[in-house]
C-alpha cells in the first residue's frame, strides 16, 4: 500500500569517486599515478597534470620518471615562449639531479632564448622607429620587419649587443635592397657607411695593374662590410658588388652618431661593429697583391 501511495523508494546515492587529490591525501599513490598517467596520455598539453604527476612520482621515490615529466613541461613552456616558467621547472630538476650537466646546459640555452626574445622586441622597435621617419609609401611592412629580424638574429652583432644597444643601432639605420650585379662601393670611394648583410651575397674585387682581377672575399648573411669606411674614415679598399639580390641594414654617419648619443657603453657598440674586421682583411689582401706586382 505504501509503495502504491508513494511510489518506489529512491535508490541509494552512488558512491562519489575520490579525486586525485583525495587519493594523494589517503596515500593511495599508485591509484593517483594511474589516473594522472591516463590524463596526461589523453591530453598531452595538460601541463598541470604533468606537473602533479611529477610531484607524485617524487613522493613515491620514482625520481627518474619525475625528471621526465618536469623536463617535458619545461620543453613545452620553452616552445610556447614562457621562458621564466621553463627555467622554474628546470630549477626543480636541478635540485633533484644536482650532478646532471645536461640540465645546466638546458637552462643556459633557455636563458639565451629569453635574452634573444628581449633583444628581438627592442631591435624591432628600433627598425620600426627608423621606418616611421620615412615616407609612408616606402615604409617596410611589419611582416617584412619581422623577416629582417629573423635574418639578423644569428649575426655576431646581435650576439654581442644588448637589446638596448640594438634598438639604438637599428633606430638610425636604413633598409637597403639591391639586385644582383649592383655596385655598392668603388675602390677608393670615401663614402662613409657600413652594411650588415641580411640576405644574398657580396663580393670584394680588386683589379691589379696588369689587368688581372682577384676576388678577395665573398660576404654572406650576417657579415659586416664597410667598417673601415664608417669607423676609421678610410677609403673602401676594393670594389664591392652584389652577386645576387641582397638586403642590408645600412648605417651611415648620421645613424652612428644617433646611436652613440647618450649611449651608456659606446665602446660595446663600436667593438661589435668592428668585430669581424672583414674590410681590414680585404685591405691587407690588396696590399699583398700590390706588393707582389711590384716585386
Amino acid at each position: 500500500m505504501l509503495k502504491k501511495l508513494f511510489g518506489k523508494s529512491s535508490p541509494e546515492p552512488a558512491k562519489q569517486e575520490l579525486s586525485i587529490e583525495d587519493l594523494v591525501v589517503l596515500e593511495r599513490y599508485e591509484e593517483a599515478i594511474e589516473r594522472l598517467e591516463k590524463k596526461t596520455h589523453d591530453n598531452p598539453h595538460d601541463l598541470h597534470s604533468h606537473l602533479r604527476l611529477a610531484e607524485v612520482y617524487t613522493q613515491v621515490g620514482k625520481g627518474a620518471k619525475a625528471l621526465d615529466q618536469f623536463l617535458y613541461v619545461a620543453d613545452m613552456y620553452t616552445d610556447d615562449g614562457f621562458y621564466d616558467k621553463a627555467l622554474a621547472q628546470l630549477s626543480k630538476v636541478a635540485r633533484l639531479a644536482p650532478g646532471d650537466a645536461s640540465v645546466h646546459a638546458r637552462m643556459q640555452r633557455i636563458q639565451r632564448l629569453k635574452d634573444l626574445e628581449h633583444s628581438r622586441v627592442l631591435a624591432i622597435e628600433g627598425l620600426v622607429q627608423a621606418q616611421s621617419e620615412q615616407d609612408p609609401l616606402t615604409r617596410t611592412s611589419p611582416v617584412e620587419v619581422e623577416r629582417i629580424w629573423q635574418g639578423l638574429a644569428n649575426t655576431s652583432v646581435v650576439e654581442r649587443l644588448s637589446g638596448d644597444q640594438l634598438k639604438r643601432l637599428f633606430g638610425g639605420c636604413e633598409l637597403l635592397a639591391l639586385e644582383g650585379g649592383q655596385e655598392i662601393a668603388a675602390r677608393g670611394s670615401r663614402e662613409e657607411f657600413l652594411l650588415i648583410l641580411i640576405t644574398g651575397r657580396v663580393e670584394a674585387l680588386f683589379t691589379a695593374s696588369d689587368g688581372q682581377r682577384f676576388q678577395l672575399r665573398v660576404f654572406e648573411p650576417g657579415d659586416i662590410l664597410g667598417e673601415r669606411s664608417l669607423l676609421e674614415h678610410k677609403p673602401w679598399p676594393a670594389h664591392y658588388r652584389t652577386t645576387e639580390r641582397a638586403k642590408f641594414v645600412k648605417v651611415g654617419a648620421a645613424g652612428l652618431e644617433r646611436a652613440m648619443t647618450g649611449n651608456p657603453d659606446p665602446r660595446a657598440l663600436l667593438d661589435a661593429l668592428r668585430s669581424q674586421r672583414a674590410d681590414q682583411a680585404v685591405a691587407v689582401a690588396v696590399e699583398k697583391i700590390e706588393a707582389a706586382s711590384k716585386a
